[in-house]
C-alpha cells in the first residue's frame, strides 16, 4: 500500500486493529478484511468487510482540526436529510463521529454505507446524457438546502484561486503563467454580491459519483461542501463530467446540456451565465495549479496525472467558439483569456 496514505493519519501499526475497534463500536460483527481506497487527496478511506457485510470508513486526516472535522459532520448530517442519493451514515452512541486513541495516536472516523459499484473515475467512463441529467437533478437538491455551519477552507475551491495562486505561482508551468495572471485579474473583477449562494457540494466530479450494479447514481464525499455561489458546482462538474478529451463538439454539447438541465430546477441569472466561462476556466486552472504544486513536492501519482491532463484539455478547449455555441453569445459578449 501507498505509504503516503498511512502518513495522513499517522498509522504505524496494522489497520486491522482500527477495523476491529470499529466492529466493536458499531456492532458490525467480526472483522474479515479491508481494502484501501487509493483515490482522493485529503483523508484515509477504506472498505471494511465484516461478517455482516461491507462498510466504507473515512478516517480524518491528522492535519484536520477537530473544528474542521465537526464542520464536516455538519455537512454529512445535512446531506443525509435531503432527498438525495448518497450513502447512509452510521451512528454509534448517537454520533456520526467516533474518536479514540490507539498507541497514543488519536483517530477520528465516520462509517458509511458501502455502495456495491464504482465511480466514473474507476470505470474510466464519461456519463451518458441521462446520467448527467440525473447528476444535475441531485445537484439541484443539494442547492435547495440551507447550511448552518462555518466555512471549511478548501485549497481547490475556485473562489480561493487568488490566494492559492499567489502562494503557488512559483511552481506554475511557464506556459500558463500569463493565462493565470489574466484569470487572476478577471477574478478580482467579479461582483460576488450579484451571484446566488447556496449549499454547494464543490466537488461533483468523476471520483465522487458512484454507479451501482443497477445503474443508480450516488453523490459522495461532502468534505469540501460550503455555502458558495451555486455556479461553482456547475463549473466544476462541467469541466470534468462533461469533458470528452477527444471530442470538443461533444464536450460543448454536454456542457450546454448541463446549463439547460439545471435551469429546469433553478433559473440562472444573466450575471451567473456571464461569469460561468470564467469559473469554468478557473476550475481547470486550479487543477493545473494544485497538481503542479504537488509535482514540485515530489508527488506524481496516476491520479495526479489524470487530473492534470483533464484540466489542461479543458482549458485548451475554452475559446470563443466553445462559449459561443454553449451560451449562444456573440464574440463581443465574451471576455476570454
Amino acid at each position: 500500500m501507498n505509504k503516503e496514505f498511512f502518513e495522513r493519519i499517522n498509522l504505524t501499526f496494522d489497520l486491522n486493529i482500527i477495523s476491529s475497534k470499529i466492529c466493536e463500536l458499531y456492532k458490525l460483527g467480526d472483522y474479515i478484511s479491508e481494502q484501501l481506497i487509493e483515490v482522493g487527496y485529503e483523508d484515509f478511506n477504506y472498505i471494511l468487510e465484516t461478517t455482516t457485510g461491507k462498510y466504507c470508513v473515512k478516517v480524518y486526516n491528522k492535519e484536520r482540526t477537530d473544528e474542521d472535522v465537526n464542520k464536516y459532520i455538519d455537512r454529512i448530517e445535512l446531506a443525509s436529510k435531503l432527498d438525495l442519493n448518497t450513502p447512509k451514515v452510521f451512528k454509534s452512541n448517537g454520533s456520526c463521529l467516533q474518536t479514540f486513541n490507539i498507541n497514543n495516536t488519536k483517530f477520528r472516523l465516520t462509517v458509511f454505507e458501502y455502495i456495491n459499484g464504482k465511480s466514473f473515475y474507476d470505470l474510466n467512463e464519461i456519463p451518458t446524457q441521462e446520467e448527467i441529467k440525473e447528476i444535475i437533478h441531485q445537484m439541484s437538491v443539494i442547492h435547495s438546502a440551507t447550511l448552518n455551519s462555518d466555512p471549511i477552507y478548501d485549497k481547490w475551491t475556485i473562489t480561493n484561486f487568488v490566494k492559492e495562486y499567489e502562494e503557488k505561482k512559483h511552481t506554475t508551468p511557464d506556459k500558463y503563467k500569463q493565462i493565470f495572471e489574466r484569470l487572476l485579474t478577471r477574478m478580482k473583477e467579479v461582483d460576488f454580491s450579484k451571484l446566488t449562494y447556496s449549499f454547494v457540494h464543490g466537488d461533483i466530479i468523476s471520483s465522487n459519483v458512484l454507479k451501482d450494479e443497477k445503474g443508480k447514481l450516488y453523490i459522495i464525499d461532502f468534505a469540501v461542501s460550503n455555502y458558495l455561489p451555486r455556479i461553482v458546482d456547475l463549473a466544476v462538474t462541467s469541466c470534468n463530467l462533461c469533458l470528452n478529451p477527444n471530442d470538443k463538439t461533444k464536450t460543448i454539447y454536454s456542457t450546454k446540456m448541463i446549463l439547460d438541465e439545471y435551469q429546469k430546477y433553478c433559473t440562472l441569472t444573466e450575471y451567473e451565465l456571464e461569469v460561468f466561462p470564467l469559473f469554468y476556466d478557473l476550475a481547470n486552472a486550479m487543477g493545473i495549479l494544485q497538481i503542479s504544486y504537488l509535482n514540485s513536492c515530489g508527488e506524481n501519482s496516476e491520479e495526479d496525472n489524470f487530473w492534470l491532463e483533464e484540466s489542461e484539455k479543458g482549458l485548451g478547449f475554452s475559446d470563443d467558439q466553445f462559449w459561443n455555441e454553449i451560451l449562444n453569445m456573440d464574440n463581443k459578449s465574451l471576455k476570454k483569456i
